[in-house]
C-alpha cells in the first residue's frame, strides 16, 4: 500500500556545473511527468542557504497534493537522472530532511529516497481541517484498539 504524501513541501536542488541549466531540465521533466503535474503544484524558487545544493542557482519547489505517493516522485526522479548522459547529484529536502543522490538509481536508492520522504511527512502535522475541530486535550493518546470481530 502505497502512503500518500499529501501537503508535503519538498525542494529539489542539483548539484552540477551547469545546475540552472539541469534544474530548469528536471522542471519541465517532472511538469511532462502525469502524476507530478496531476498531482503536485510545481514552481521554481531560490535556494535556501545551506540547503545542501552545493552552487545551485535555482531549486524546484514541489507542494506534493492529494493522492501523490512518495515513490512516484522517486521513480519521476530516478528516470530524469537516467535520461541524462551523465546524471548530476540531487538533493530532496522535505521538512528538515534531506536526501542526496548520487550514482545508480537503483531499487535500494528509490527505498532510501521513499523512507525520506515518509519519514518527513510524519513530522509535518495534520491540517486542523482534517479531522474537525479539536479541543485542547482531546488529542487521542494512542492507536484505536479494534472492536471485536472487526477486521
Amino acid at each position: 500500500m502505497e502512503e500518500r504524501m499529501d501537503g508535503l513541501r519538498v525542494e529539489i536542488g542539483v548539484a552540477a556545473d551547469d545546475a540552472d541549466l539541469a534544474i530548469l531540465d528536471l522542471y519541465r521533466w517532472l511538469r511532462q511527468d502525469p502524476d507530478v503535474r496531476d498531482h503536485a503544484e510545481l514552481n521554481l524558487g531560490p535556494p535556501r542557504a545551506g540547503d545542501g545544493t552545493m552552487g545551485a542557482v535555482e531549486v524546484i519547489d514541489l507542494v506534493l497534493g492529494q493522492g501523490f505517493a512518495a515513490v512516484n516522485l522517486a521513480l519521476a526522479c530516478a528516470a530524469w537522472r537516467a535520461a541524462r548522459p551523465a546524471a548530476p547529484a540531487i538533493t530532496l529536502t522535505a521538512n528538515g530532511t534531506s536526501i542526496t543522490v548520487r550514482g545508480n538509481c537503483d531499487d535500494a536508492t528509490l527505498q532510501r529516497i521513499v523512507a525520506a520522504l515518509h519519514s518527513a511527512s510524519a513530522e509535518v502535522p495534520p491540517s486542523p481541517d482534517a479531522a474537525g475541530p479539536r479541543r485542547p486535550g482531546s488529542e487521542p493518546e494512542g492507536e484505536p484498539e479494534a472492536a471485536p470481530g472487526s477486521a
